[in-house]
C-alpha cells in the first residue's frame, strides 16, 4: 500500500506547473483572498497551526506524513513524507498551506483505505487551468478556468477529509458523511453571500461562495451544530440533544464538546450537571482519546484502538435524564452547548497557548422555567 500511494506522489510531483501564491489571487479576487488568508485552510502547516506543529514534533522529528494535506502544494511532497527533506518557512508552497492554487487545480480524487489523494490538473503551461462550480466561470491572463463537477457535490473536500489511517491501520478520522452521500460540505462550510467573486465582478454576479472555511473555531458555526431540546416532569431534567450535521459530534480526536445544564433560583445556581469536568458527565460529553498496545492513552500515530469513544453519529439524537431535588416554581433549567478545538487537559499538556485553540466556543442554548 505504502509503494503505491508513493507511486502517485511521484506521479503528483512529475505534473508539476507553475505555481501562483495565493496572494497573487488578491489582484482579481480580493474578498475572496482576504477571507481565505485568516481560514486554516491558509494556516493548516506547522508554520500557522500551532495545534498541528506540535502534534508533529511529537508524533515525528523526521519524515512529515501529514504534509500530504497539511502543506500539499509543496514540490517536494515525498521527500517530506519520508523525511529526506524537511519544512521550509521561507518555502511560499509551504508557508501558503492549502493554497488557493492547490484547491483549484484538484482534477479528481482518488480514493483508498488508509487516506484519499487528490489528483492535480497541473500541467506545466503557463497558464494554468483552474477548476470549480461555475457554469460560466472567468479565465484570466493568468489562468483559465473550467466547471468541474466535484466542486459542486464536495467530493473535492473529500480528498482530505474524509478519513486518515495510522501505520497500524487503525482509523484515527473520519469525516466522511454518514448521512446522505448528496449532502453538501461546501453549502455549510462555505456559504454564499452578497457579492461578485471577482474584484471587478465582469459578470455583474450577485452572489459568491465564501472562502472562510468555517467551522469549529467560528461561533456562528458552532450555533448551528447541535439542537437542544428541555423538559422537567417527575423530578427528572429531560435533556435532548440532536446532531444536526452531515458528520459525527466529534470528527477531530483532539475535540472536546459537550452540554453544560444548571438549575438557578433566584440567580444562584442550585444544581449542576458536572463540578469541575464535563466528562464527570459522560452522557452529555463527547470526546475520543486513544490507547496503544499496552492499552495506555496514546497520540493517534501510535493508537491502535479507543480508550473513549463517546460521539454521536451524524443526524442523530439522543436524550439524557438527570434526577434532581424537587424543584420549585420560578426556577430556571438552562442548558449551553460548548466546544473546545482542543481538550483544556490536551492543551496544557501540549502547552497550547493561542487564545484561538484554547478558548470556549459557546454554541446553542435552550432553557426552561419551571411551573
Amino acid at each position: 500500500m505504502k509503494k503505491v500511494i508513493l507511486l502517485l506522489l511521484f506521479m503528483l510531483a512529475a505534473s508539476e506547473a507553475k505555481y501562483l501564491d495565493s496572494k497573487s489571487c488578491k489582484e482579481c479576487h480580493e474578498d475572496i483572498y482576504a477571507e481565505h488568508a485568516k481560514s486554516m485552510h491558509h494556516k493548516s502547516s506547522i508554520f500557522g497551526d500551532e495545534i498541528h506543529k506540535k502534534v508533529k514534533e511529537i508524533s515525528s522529528k523526521s519524515n512529515y506524513s501529514c504534509a500530504l494535506c497539511h502543506m500539499p502544494a509543496t514540490k517536494n511532497l515525498s521527500a517530506m513524507i519520508r523525511g529526506e527533506e524537511q519544512p521550509d518557512p521561507a518555502d511560499v508552497r509551504q508557508s501558503d498551506g492549502v493554497s488557493c492554487f492547490y484547491c483549484h487545480q484538484i482534477s479528481k480524487v482518488h480514493h483508498a483505505k488508509a487516506y484519499n489523494i487528490n489528483f492535480s490538473s497541473a500541467s506545466g503551461d503557463e497558464k494554468p487551468t483552474m477548476f470549480g462550480n461555475l457554469k460560466d466561470p472567468d479565465s484570466s491572463d493568468k489562468h483559465h478556468a473550467e466547471h468541474n463537477e466535484i466542486y459542486k457535490n464536495s467530493e473535492v473536500c473529500m480528498g482530505c477529509h474524509s478519513h486518515k489511517e495510522n501505520e497500524h491501520g487503525f482509523e484515527v478520522c473520519n469525516t466522511k458523511n454518514q448521512y446522505d452521500k448528496r449532502s453538501d460540505c461546501i453549502a455549510c462550510h462555505m456559504p454564499r453571500a452578497a457579492g461578485g467573486n471577482e474584484k471587478f465582478n465582469k459578470k455583474g454576479r450577485d452572489e459568491y461562495t465564501t472562502h472562510n472555511f468555517l467551522g469549529i473555531r467560528s461561533d456562528e458555526m458552532v450555533k448551528k451544530t447541535v439542537k437542544l431540546e428541555l423538559a422537567y416532569k417527575n423530578n427528572m431534567i429531560e435533556l435532548t440533544i440532536a446532531n444536526k450535521m452531515g458528520h459525527s459530534i466529534i470528527t477531530h480526536p483532539m475535540r472536546l464538546k459537550f452540554a453544560k445544564t444548571v438549575v438557578t433560583r433566584k440567580g444562584e445556581v442550585i444544581w449542576s450537571n458536572f463540578k469541575e469536568s464535563p466528562q464527570e458527565d459522560k452522557e452529555a460529553t463527547f470526546i475520543i482519546a486513544f490507547k496503544d498496545s499496552e492499552g495506555k492513552p496514546s497520540m493517534p500515530h501510535t493508537a491502535k484502538d479507543y480508550l473513549i469513544n463517546q460521539n454521536l453519529k451524524a443526524m442523530s439524537a439522543k436524550t439524557v435524564l438527570y434526577s434532581v431535588p424537587k424543584l420549585q416554581k420560578g426556577d430556571e433549567i438552562k442548558t449551553t452547548w460548548i466546544s473546545y478545538v482542543i481538550s483544556p487537559n490536551i492543551a496544557q499538556k501540549l502547552q497550547i497557548t493561542s487564545e484561538e485553540a484554547t478558548k470556549a466556543y459557546v454554541g446553542a442554548e435552550e432553557s426552561i422555567v419551571v411551573q
